[in-house]
């Protein structure tokens, strides 16, 4: 009986890693991937996974860099519609790109983060020029806002929290990225956005949860500690765990604050609305302003599962009243559809107010707005011009 030929590696072994490490790292959160965990996922000892990388450090990279090649690729057309097709063309092969600049490029080397931001502001720098040729009417600082909102919307096309078909997805962000080029953004204007410093709460649970909204929004949940928080808010100690027990349950309570501010505001607005339209306007600016003040509810990968499934759920219920606005002014949309344009308006605005030279203006709060107003309707058709 002759021996079995021995098993030969595939020749695509390193890039068979590299992918399944990017779906490994855009479930969990780079933070929490083990390289034992990926060499099983992979089917490989762990062995042979350090021959390829020697370190997460470098799996990282290989994948980012797998992640955001063709970046460097000139927009060729002009006209906003050709132009919105090519640069579809050219994010729809990388469906975890989202993912990755929202949450994990942030754990790359300092030098390879600095050249991936580059890489992607020279991007986002060839849009202005399909901006001007299609409108006339914008300052550089509303040109920008429009710009980076295209370049979020883009985002949608691969991000994990968007369920939708390709051809669906690809359907409703050609639409919003005509939607936002098109929308009727009023001037920038000089007033520079300033958080007050106002008045420190004597409560130390309260100014716990906003010590925590504060970090857990600019660190990141896995790079935020309890002591962190507990200096913050001049809160030590065991006072510091007789209020919430662990990281998870601050987490879990500035959710459930923001989503009980979401639900405060949508119900003085429709209290307010005369039409679907009137609510809808007003549901945006409350939204907008609950996320440059307490900032977005977006779940990110904090490892804490049970949180997070009860947070989507709640972010569901709320986004359900903006579909159905979003149907009662577009009576012929189909649910689906409508919830994509939802889901883009609001990645839309999480996106701008995380982004400080747009988030800077006071003006961006107004004009955010109708840019969300404009992708929910499939309005600005036409430019609006000076």
């Amino acid at each position: 009986m002759s021996a079995e030929p021995p098993r030969r590696r595939p020749k695509d072994r390193k890039r068979q890693i590299v992918l399944q490490a990017c779906e490994l790292i855009v479930e969990l959160g780079y933070p929490n991937v083990t390289m034992t965990a990926l060499a099983e996922r992979v089917g490989i000892t762990a062995g042979a996974l350090y021959r390829h990388f020697a370190t997460k450090s470098d799996l990282l990279d290989a994948v980012l860099r797998e992640s955001f090649a063709g970046f460097d690729r000139t927009i060729t057309e002009t006209a906003l519609e050709p132009a919105v097709d090519e640069a579809i063309d050219l994010v729809t092969p990388h469906p975890h790109i989202a993912d990755l600049w929202d949450r994990e490029v942030r754990y790359a080397e300092p030098g390879l983060r600095r050249k991936y931001v580059d890489t992607m502001r020279a991007w986002a720098a060839q849009f202005p020029r399909v901006l001007r040729a299609h409108r006339d009417d914008l300052d550089e600082g509303n040109e920008e806002l429009l710009v980076w909102a295209m370049q979020s919307a883009l985002a949608c096309l691969g991000t994990s929290t968007i369920h939708a078909t390709p051809a669906h997805r690809r359907v409703a962000v050609r639409a919003a990225l005509l939607a936002i080029a098109s929308a009727p953004v009023g001037p920038t204007g000089s007033a520079r956005y300033a958080p007050g410093t106002g008045r420190t709460p004597v409560s130390r649970r309260e100014r716990l949860l906003l010590a925590a909204a504060q970090q857990f929004a600019t660190q990141g949940y896995q790079e935020t500690s309890m002591a962190g928080i507990g200096a913050a808010a001049d809160v030590t100690g065991p006072n510091l765990y007789g209020y919430f027990k662990s990281k998870a349950d601050l987490l879990r309570a500035v959710y459930e604050r923001g989503t009980h501010y979401l639900w405060i505001s949508l119900d003085a607005a429709f209290a307010r609305a005369s039409t679907p339209d009137d609510a809808l306007r007003l549901v945006t600016q409350s939204y907008v302003e609950h996320s440059r003040e307490w900032g977005s509810l977006e779940v990110g990968r904090s490892g804490e599962r049970e949180v997070e499934a009860e947070t989507l759920g709640a972010q569901r219920e709320y986004a359900a009243e903006w579909i159905a606005l979003a149907q009662e002014i577009s009576p012929g949309i189909e649910p689906a559809a409508a919830r994509l344009r939802v889901q883009i308006g609001l990645k839309v605005v999480n996106d701008l107010l995380r982004t400080p030279h747009i988030a800077r203006y006071t003006s961006a709060n107004t004009n955010l707005a109708a840019v969300v107003h404009a992708i929910l309707t499939d309005a600005g058709a036409e430019p609006c011009r000076s």
